[in-house]
């Protein structure tokens, strides 16, 4: 983490999401609560390393950064739907790391109130990104100024040569796209739940997929997986694996202990 920007990663994935001073900083001013993809074929824990070098546009054999999330939703951004329109939260302003552990990273992101469809909305982010896992699982806190009801809008970043598939039933949108700099391919997807799925739609960046946020909470996940690093090479196989997860999700493991 940086005061320009907070990055997350475990054994599969790695992410990066923007921080309030990256808005004027001379370098490359940008606003976005956007969540960005770092793509790697390794199991080991590169971001710190990445960083450190500050050469992770460019590949020396574990992966880089080769996605360009720039104000589009990226890899599972969200924010609100109304009036026909998606309504965005600026780069978060605070964070606070939950568990940063073997097993699980989990943090949170706040950002400042901001406009939908002239209704002031404050949010907190929860994000947890499990060991294994190609999916975070993100909730949205909301907190509108008046009772309205919220739908919440996730979306995967349009981009040409892309191939994409709705299961509404499952509640998942799935997509297999070329990677920039020709680094091969890459699958993303997104997950709601399907009961408070309401439609699939589009913006001008953005496949989106709308659903309720019932008392101001919108939960999802959304994730990716790089061709290269070997997992998943085909979209038939991202596919498979994103319908298992939206299944698993739907219906978690259950424990419970029995008193002697």
């Amino acid at each position: 983490m940086t005061s320009h920007d907070f990055a997350w990663e475990n054994d599969r994935i790695a992410h990066r999401t923007y921080g309030k001073a990256l808005e004027t900083w001379k370098g490359e001013p940008l606003t976005s609560s956007t969540i960005d993809v770092w793509s790697k074929r390794t199991p080991k824990l590169v971001i710190d390393e990445w960083y450190m070098v500050d050469n992770y546009h460019t590949e020396a054999g574990e992966g880089a950064d080769f996605y360009s999330a720039g104000a589009s939703r990226g890899c599972g951004g969200n924010g609100l739907w109304a009036a026909d329109k998606l309504w965005v939260a600026r780069n978060f302003v605070d964070s606070r790391v939950l568990a940063n552990g073997p097993i699980r990273v989990m943090f949170e992101l706040v950002y400042d109130a901001f406009d939908m469809n002239g209704t002031k909305v404050s949010e907190v982010k929860r994000i947890t990104l499990d060991a294994g896992s190609q999916f975070d699982h993100f909730q949205s806190f909301y907190k509108p100024q008046s009772g309205t009801a919220l739908t919440t809008g996730v979306g995967l970043k349009k981009v040409t040569g892309e191939v994409t598939q709705l299961n509404a039933g499952h509640g998942w949108l799935a997509k297999w796209e070329p990677v920039e700099k020709n680094a091969g391919n890459q699958g993303l997807a997104i997950i709601v739940d399907p009961k408070l799925l309401e439609k699939q739609t589009v913006d001008r960046q953005n496949l989106l997929l709308l659903a309720k946020a019932p008392a101001g909470v919108a939960s999802y996940w959304a994730g990716f997986a790089w061709d290269k690093a070997g997992a998943f090479t085909t979209f038939e196989a991202w596919k498979t694996y994103v319908d298992d997860v939206s299944l698993r999700v739907r219906s978690p493991i259950e424990i419970s202990i029995a008193g002697r």
